[in-house]
């Protein structure tokens, strides 16, 4: 470009001197008519990272509440309170489809028993709008319909049967964060069993209601992000709230969901024995609503609807891609 340039101005010059008459000045404008200068251009954005060289996503961060538009007026700062001692029923229903994809041949698709989760918490401590809680699963019941193969209505009742009474704690931030949940559950190494035990994750971190700092009104917008686990995947998991409506104690709103995923390898739960994979994409999309109390655990009710993809390339014991999809509906409710 830089040639270009230069060849342009020799070539103007050249032709300037080859011209023998003389060019009568044009007379100079006046302050009137004198052209204004031109505004000066605003910088370009710098160009995007080229794929595979975006900025990491940080699996360590923090929990992290933001508020994006408080609403209208009037505003009202919202908080959980929790009473030591104080037990909370849980009812949760899940319906879910897997479809499995090997290669370019092999195609499964399975609609999974539904399953009724009852479980029981109490809070074990409680300060400045936090609590810890403990929890135990009490009851698992599958349910068959003509589209479940019986097979896996056996396994879903011998997994149930064995996830009965398992234990485990949690805490939930002053901003509503379910935190540090962990399960003391069975030893059982199948997918299928991981899956289960995800859903009682998933349905404990849906029994409580995020909330920013700020004070807000109807129609407030805020997000919550914190790391997960889905399948053994970390994944960055990001909700997006909107404030429906606010009566007393009781607080109704609605989230859609979204992800992201670094590359990373995996070992599926209940995979033939060697078998490990390169994550190469998790597709995951979601959304919520519900009715929940701010004084107790738990909504009046309140359902959910996720789907997530997993694109993965088996490394071992052989080399093929692999593709899992996962759709699931939870629905939730304290029981009186």
């Amino acid at each position: 470009m830089r040639i270009l340039i230069l060849f342009l101005i020799v070539a103007g010059a050249c032709s300037r001197s080859e011209t023998s008459e003389p060019v009568e000045k044009a007379p100079e404008p006046t302050a009137e008519e004198a052209p204004k200068p031109a505004k000066e251009a605003a910088p370009e954005p710098p160009p995007a990272p080229p794929p595979g060289l975006e900025a990491p996503i940080d699996l360590d961060a923090p929990p992290t509440v933001t508020l994006l538009d408080a609403g209208k007026a009037p505003h009202k700062a919202l908080r959980a309170s929790f009473e030591p001692g104080a037990k909370q029923s849980l009812r949760v229903e899940s319906h879910w489809t897997v479809e499995t994809v090997y290669g370019p041949l092999v195609r499964t698709k399975a609609v999974m028993p539904s399953l009724v989760y009852e479980l029981q918490t109490e809070v074990k401590e409680a300060s400045d709008g936090g609590a810890q809680f403990a929890f135990r699963v009490t009851k698992v019941t599958a349910k068959s319909s003509k589209e479940v193969k019986p097979g896996q209505f056996e396994a879903a009742k011998k997994v149930g049967a064995s996830l009965e009474g398992a234990t485990g704690s949690f805490s939930i931030s002053p901003r509503g964060m379910v935190e540090d949940l962990t399960i003391d559950a069975p030893s059982d190494a199948s997918l299928f069993a991981s899956d289960m035990i995800d859903q009682v994750k998933q349905a404990i971190r849906l029994s409580n209601l995020p909330l920013p700092e700020e004070p807000i009104g109807k129609g407030a917008k805020w997000t919550a992000t914190q790391v997960l686990e889905q399948r053994t995947a970390k994944i960055k998991h990001t909700s997006t709230f909107e404030l429906a409506d606010v009566k007393g104690e009781r607080v109704r709103a609605m989230s859609e969901h979204a992800t992201e995923t670094p590359k990373q390898k995996l070992k599926l739960p209940g995979s033939r024995s060697g078998a490990t994979f390169d994550l190469d994409k998790l597709e995951f999309s979601g959304e919520s609503k519900g009715a929940w109390q701010l004084n107790q655990l738990g909504p009046a009710s309140a359902s959910e609807h996720t789907v997530s993809v997993f694109v993965m390339t088996a490394t071992a014991p052989k080399r093929e891609t692999v593709i899992m999809s996962v759709d699931t509906t939870l629905e939730i409710k304290a029981k009186p």
